[in-house]
């Protein structure tokens, strides 16, 4: 029976299997019971399943009394991707496909509030391509107050600390973002303006070219190009036109050139012109 056959439950045994002994580096039968809710008998039959179709990648170690992973690991159910376990770190709830927790600490971001009735009309509109009224206050001096805007919201958007949609706004007759808390209420969902194909920046890509900042030494070069995985100290990033700026500020690619200490933002565009080019193209 190849793995593509196996039973979803027990597949999915299998993959916890992989997780503990790849990160954790061993596993027993209660890391099974206590997630899955099954019987000892029953983790007990998994794990030697699991080891008879795969003798290289578990081990029983009779000190230990534990299934210990190996130096010929070669996962079958799961992907190694470090993104993923760390992110699952971070979970406040247990609520992850995995029971894996270690020591972990989050530098705290302050959060900005976002009506949940604001949020459920955005995403009802994107859901059944409506349009709908915003009341948003902008940072713009020459809007102080406030002001009711009809919008056909199309997408989501996050630059990882703020969050957007993005909207075809009816008032100033193109496509923009608007920061989801400032859109303080809604009302009156009616027939769309535009669609998400109408969004020439959203659909467009532009690909930015990345290298170490030219100001760092041989050494602090390579290390940098060793973090990000460059290929001959380059790294190719693909991003939609509509949010390249988001992008330039997240990486705080606008700054490079200010900073005093070129460790302090490690990264180049090396096609600028090209890129600030887009990105005023977009924005305008």
């Amino acid at each position: 029976m190849s793995a593509s056959e196996l039973k979803w439950a027990t597949e999915q045994r299998f993959q916890l299997i992989e997780y503990q002994a790849f990160w954790l580096g061993s596993l027993n039968r209660i890391d099974l019971t206590s997630h899955f809710g099954i019987s000892a008998p029953q983790a007990s039959k998994d794990i030697a399943a699991y080891q008879s179709r795969y003798p290289r990648n578990i081990q029983y170690d009779h000190g230990e009394k534990r299934y210990v992973v190996t130096e010929e690991f070669a996962p079958r159910f799961m992907e190694l991707k470090p993104d993923v376990f760390l992110n699952d770190l971070l979970r406040e709830v247990d609520i992850s496909q995995y029971p894996a927790r270690l020591p972990t600490e989050v530098v705290p971001i302050p959060k900005r509030l976002i009506d949940p009735l604001v949020l459920q009309a955005l995403t009802q509109c994107i859901a059944h391509s409506q349009s709908v009224e915003i009341l948003y206050h902008s940072m713009s001096p020459s809007k102080p107050d406030a002001i009711w805007r009809r919008i056909t919201p199309h997408s989501f958007v996050t630059d990882g600390l703020r969050w957007y949609t993005r909207a075809y706004c009816h008032l100033d007759q193109k496509f923009k973002d608007f920061l989801l808390s400032r859109c303080l209420k809604s009302r009156e969902p009616d027939a769309p303006r535009a669609s998400v194909h109408d969004d020439t920046y959203w659909n467009e890509s532009f690909e930015v070219h990345l290298v170490p900042n030219l100001a760092l030494s041989s050494a602090q070069k390579k290390v940098v190009a060793k973090d990000y995985g460059m290929t001959d100290m380059k790294l190719t990033v693909s991003t939609r036109k509509a949010m390249l700026y988001y992008f330039k500020k997240r990486l705080r690619l606008d700054v490079a050139h200010l900073m005093d200490e070129p460790v302090e933002c490690p990264l180049n565009i090396e096609n600028k012109a090209a890129f600030d080019a887009a990105i005023e193209e977009a924005t305008k």
